[in-house]
């Protein structure tokens, strides 16, 4: 009964790791937008925005026009072209009068900034004002794969048998968390690029790793037995994590 177990959970990881040409197409290179979000202070009196950018010859161009229900959640967004160094915005009210905003530097990528309607100033949102907003999405970034991935380690390790599950809790607790650490950082530095590789060059680093702590926690396995847990556990633990997150579209 054991012998079906394990063969099926190999069957198992070898079918998830062929969705790895799959996610190598999901992590393709793409363009790297350069996005601006204006916050609006209030619409009310909003009747249309246009957006104009600078050129080579620093001559201000139309971009884009938002109408009024585009600015109704008091957000608009616009992709900046490569070339232009500053934008500002015009902005339609409801009873014809129109005010243009002073023009500022638009060079910083994903650049929020707010627009009081009423002073008809432009000004950068503090990031520092706001970073508590992120710190709830940086933890479940981290602790979301760590939970998950603990989680179908210690059932993979009940079918293989393994005892002293708090071994698989404690080595996860520090390979996965280094791991996801290093994932944001990389990422968040080669915004565009793909990092398939880096993930897998991970992963790899990640089953040795783990591969020479059960060598020591559990001397009377077979070796055979401990490095086929490691690889099909990481292999089922990764595949059905990148199923669920496409299922949610995360």
């Amino acid at each position: 009964m054991l012998t079906a177990k394990r063969s099926c959970l190999l069957l198992a990881a070898l079918i998830l790791l062929c969705l790895l040409p799959g996610s190598a197409r999901a992590n393709a290179p793409a363009p790297d937008p350069y996005w601006k979000t204006i916050i609006l202070s209030d619409t009310s009196e909003v009747a249309s925005i246009a957006v104009y950018v600078d050129g080579p010859e620093g001559i201000f161009r139309l971009l884009e026009t938002f109408e009024s229900e585009h600015t109704k959640d008091q957000t608009i967004h616009f992709e900046r072209p490569r070339d232009a160094a500053r934008f500002y915005i015009e902005v339609t009210l409801a009873d014809g009068t129109i005010q243009s905003s002073q023009p500022v530097d638009g060079s910083e990528k994903r650049q929020t900034l707010r627009y009081d309607v009423q002073a008809n100033t432009l000004k950068k949102v503090i990031t520092n004002q706001l970073g508590w907003l992120f710190f709830p999405l940086i933890m479940f970034i981290l602790f979301l794969p760590l939970a998950f991935t603990i989680a179908v380690e210690v059932i993979v390790a009940v079918c293989y048998q393994f005892n002293r599950l708090g071994n698989v809790l404690l080595i996860n607790l520090v390979t996965n968390l280094l791991m996801n650490c290093l994932l944001f950082y990389l990422r968040s530095m080669m915004k565009g690029q793909s990092t398939l590789w880096v993930t897998v060059l991970l992963e790899i680093v990640v089953v040795v790793v783990e591969y020479l702590f059960y060598t020591k926690k559990y001397p009377d396995y077979t070796k055979g037995k401990r490095l086929s847990y490691t690889l099909v556990a990481n292999a089922i633990s990764w595949g059905l994590f990148e199923l669920v997150m496409k299922f949610f579209g995360i």
